[in-house]
């Protein structure tokens, strides 16, 4: 294959900042974002929501103990809502019901599929009541029950809900493990949420997973949506969170498919907020635009922003957070105008309700970027950007704007497996079209945040290094379009479980996609320098503490690459991550590249389809 060259010049006399948050994520409580993501929670469907299984009377994911118990968890709930807001939904308030009729007999519940670490302790909590003295065990065991690990013994007093904890240690898990909660009187317990964590979480979060979004770079962390800030309700926070109860997605098919539909509220704001501080993010926050009054949502930026003396800033300071979190970035709403999303559907209708929160927001803070929201990559956007973002000016200077690329997923045949790879890499031009003709529509006052962007249904399947070499573009096209369209805001959807970070039972790992993110966080917060001689934003420099950082893409199929750049001092680091393999699960291959100067140059090859990144030491400036 021919070896494409690309001889470029960068000049540092040309300089300019670049927005750190066009390296922003989504964290949204959708699909398994959560559970069996971020969080540590080792139960599934721990508050029991949802109509129990069959003609058995256990809710999913559990199973009972008990051959002739009676069970059912449609009575008698123990979570509830803070407050009604006037959404309705179906099954959230659950408690699971175990009736064991014959003295001597065990009954009870069980969840299996559990791993546990040897070299933790695990925090077990049951919150339960009987009606009758009862001894209740709680046991670690292998599948079938008769090997013990752990255990722990409760006494029930007849009468209303206990919390009953214990740490239980295991020396040996021997692979699948199992929670066994069993009793032996003749008795009804009645079980309203249980839950499982281990000692070295983080905010009840997974402390690898945290550990892999600091490695990203994340610069603004958008939360809790995404289609899942519609069914969220903040003030539920006030309830302790085993109390919280279950949030049920309006269409599955957008939200929790892999949870039954249900979300268990483990993360609040507090959470959230402690989350970007660890990580380095600047929150950002969606409110429920459907539900939610505009009188709630201002209780929210209140409890945010709010001094320790205001109503909602003394709930805060009381739960440990004197200082205010001076959250700067809210969205009203998301996707609104959508038949997936409930609330206003045109955009005259948005305008009067997301004018009505933004106004009793800004009372409170009136330091907020409010971004509105809408349909503006879809042939509706010229209605409503006269509908609504003009209407919502100056309140709301930003619109959100979304794109979910597509393309074939066959990986068959060497043709097949090329077709995808090319359409991956090529629709960052179609993406950068969009953003123009959205651009040229819209007054120059209004701000473009492209707070939602990834291939089509990466939450269904395996990803691979097709899609990192997808990211790397993108990311190379918004470092220089970002500026050109007034796109200040850029959020990946998601990292966690589609996208960046893979997570297992045993460990949490950068997908391809997140090895991409990772190499080109070298440009955030720097300053980007002009690049002469580019054909299509193949390289990006940026000038960041005394460091040149230059990232090169050849995004040739087949061919390799060899770029020369005029020499900018002393070369301190030289990496490449090449994609080999394309297939489902495949990540980039790193390795250390060479970097040949001379007269002035400094010239390195890239073989196909690979991203690298250069770094020179400055000389320090003259005083």
């Amino acid at each position: 294959m021919n070896e494409a060259n690309y001889s470029l010049r960068i000049d540092m006399t040309k300089q300019r900042a670049s927005s750190p948050f066009l390296f922003g994520h989504n964290l949204e409580h959708t699909r398994a974002c959560v559970s069996g993501g971020l969080s540590a929670q080792l139960l599934r469907n721990r508050k029991f929501a949802g109509r129990p299984g069959a003609r058995t009377g256990v809710s999913a994911e559990w199973f009972g103990i008990g051959a002739r118990a009676f069970f059912c968890n449609d009575r008698d709930p123990y979570v509830s809502h803070f407050k009604p807001n006037g959404m309705w939904r179906r099954n959230e308030t659950n408690a699971q019901t175990v009736q064991n009729p014959i003295e001597g007999q065990l009954a009870g519940i069980g969840q299996g599929g559990l791993f546990i670490r040897p070299d933790i302790g695990y925090k077990l909590a049951i919150v339960a009541k009987a009606n009758r003295p009862v001894a209740l065990t709680a046991r670690l065991t292998n599948p079938s029950g008769d090997e013990t690990y752990a255990q722990a013994r409760f006494e029930l007093s007849d009468g209303d809900w206990q919390r009953c904890e214990a740490t239980l240690s295991v020396s040996k898990p021997g692979g699948e493990t199992c929670l066994r909660l069993a009793f032996a009187e003749r008795a009804t317990v009645i079980f309203g949420a249980v839950s499982l964590l281990p000692e070295d979480s983080f905010h009840d979060m997974r402390r690898d997973v945290v550990d892999r979004l600091r490695e990203l770079g994340v610069g603004l962390l958008r939360w809790p949506g995404g289609n899942f800030a519609g069914e969220y309700r903040w003030q539920d926070m006030f309830l302790p969170v085993d109390r919280r109860a279950p949030l049920q997605a309006f269409t599955e098919d957008e939200t929790q498919p892999y949870t039954h539909g249900y979300d268990m509220h483990e993360i609040d704001t507090d959470d959230f907020v402690a989350l970007c501080r660890e990580i380095g993010a600047e929150p950002f926050i969606t409110i429920n635009l459907a539900w939610d009054a505009p009188e709630a949502c201002a209780a929210w930026v209140e409890y945010c922003n709010g001094p320790a003396d205001s109503e909602y800033g003394r709930l805060r300071a009381r739960r440990g957070h004197e200082k205010p979190y001076n959250v700067r970035f809210w969205s009203l709403g998301n996707e609104m105008g959508y038949g997936h999303m409930e609330g206003p559907m045109q955009p005259d209708q948005y305008a009067v309700a997301a004018g009505a929160a933004a106004r009793a927001m800004l009372e409170k803070d009136p330091a907020l970027t409010l971004c509105s929201s809408g349909p503006y990559e879809s042939d509706r956007a010229a209605a409503w950007i006269e509908g609504s973002a003009r209407a919502l000016l100056p309140l709301a200077t930003h619109i959100s704007f979304h794109t979910y690329n597509n393309f074939p997923q066959d990986f068959t045949a060497p043709e097949t497996i090329r077709l995808a790879y090319e359409r991956a890499v090529s629709v960052v031009k179609d993406n950068r079209a969009k953003l123009r003709a959205l651009r040229a529509a819209l007054p120059k006052d209004i701000h473009i945040s492209y707070d939602e962007w990834n291939v089509w249904a990466a939450w269904f399947r395996k990803s691979s290094a097709v899609e990192g070499m997808f990211v790397a573009s993108m990311l190379h096209m918004m470092l220089y379009a970002g500026d050109e369209l007034n796109v200040p805001l850029l959020c990946f959807f998601q990292p966690v479980g589609e996208g960046a970070v893979d997570v297992f039972p045993d460990r949490a790992a950068l997908s391809a996609d997140g090895q991409a993110f990772a190499l080109m966080k070298a440009h955030m917060d720097g300053r980007i320098c002009a690049v002469e001689g580019l054909a299509d934003y193949e390289a990006v420099a940026s000038v960041k503490e005394g460091i040149l950082s230059v990232s090169l893409i050849n995004a040739d199929y087949d061919a390799p690459a060899r770029f020369t750049l005029n020499a900018c001092g002393p070369v301190t680091a030289a990496r490449c991550l090449e994609a080999r393999d394309l297939l489902p699960d495949s990540h980039f291959e790193e390795s250390e590249l060479t970097v040949t100067e001379r007269e002035g140059t400094a010239c390195v090859s890239l073989p196909p389809r690979a991203i690298a990144l250069l770094q020179f030491s400055l000389p320090a400036p003259r005083l």
